[in-house]
């Protein structure tokens, strides 16, 4: 009777156990509802981080091709020319000087503002005197770009400039997301047209005619339009 009495007396908790008991059922089930929450915070996190992160940055900006134009009033012969000398190449997030052509395909250079190793090369994808010239960086940077050429009259020429950019480095990401490289891409041409726009009218004559004109025949029109 007396073992009996004990077992039963012992199957009974004190309100303090049973408390206690009550109280880590509770915390379990706490931690275990909250578990999941806590997950997908952290891949929140993460993927939050990710969306930062340089390469995603690329990945954002990388189908978002830089497009500008420009009009010149000179001759299509000047403006072809004069760009084809290669003092310099627009890429948006930077600007590629100190060109130097090496065969037919091959471009060298150098990046302005760019830290660390600035050397740019590049190959010639297309050439079309007086219409089109295309390029696509292969060190240095990653871009490729087309320059078109329109006569809108006898001594007025369109420039129209489209670059594909996929940036390298996480402050071109930022400018072409900011639109700072479409800037300095449109800066660029001004300051070409600045250029060009100097070139007294007596000099045309030194570049080489397009699609069959001749010299004289800029001249002529040249005084018609005076008369």
């Amino acid at each position: 009777m007396a073992t009996a009495a004990n077992k039963a007396k012992g199957s009974v908790l004190s309100p303090r156990r049973h408390a206690l008991r009550s109280a880590g059922k509770i915390a379990r089930r706490m931690i275990f509802d909250r578990l999941p929450a806590a997950g997908d915070a952290l891949r929140d996190a993460t993927e939050r981080a990710r969306e930062r992160s340089p390469v995603a940055l690329a990945e954002r900006v990388r189908n978002v091709p830089i497009q500008c134009s420009i009009d010149i009033a000179v001759p299509l012969e000047v403006a072809y020319g004069e760009w084809m000398s290669l003092e310099f190449l627009p890429e948006g997030a930077h600007r590629v000087e100190g060109i130097q052509r090496d065969g037919d395909d091959v471009l060298m250079g150098r990046l302005k503002g760019v830290r660390g190793s600035d050397d740019w090369e590049a190959e010639v994808r297309d050439e079309r005197p007086g219409e089109s010239f295309a390029w696509r960086s292969v060190a240095g940077s990653d871009c490729a770009g087309l320059l078109t050429f329109h006569r809108l009259s006898d001594r007025l020429t369109r420039l129209e400039l489209e670059l594909d950019v996929v940036p390298v480095r996480a402050e071109e990401a930022l400018e072409l997301m900011l639109h700072v490289a479409d800037r300095r891409a449109e800066t660029d041409l001004r300051r070409f047209k600045a250029r060009l726009e100097t070139i007294s009218p007596d000099d045309y004559s030194e570049y080489p005619p397009l699609d069959g004109r001749r010299d004289d025949q800029d001249e002529q029109d040249y005084d018609d339009e005076e008369e």
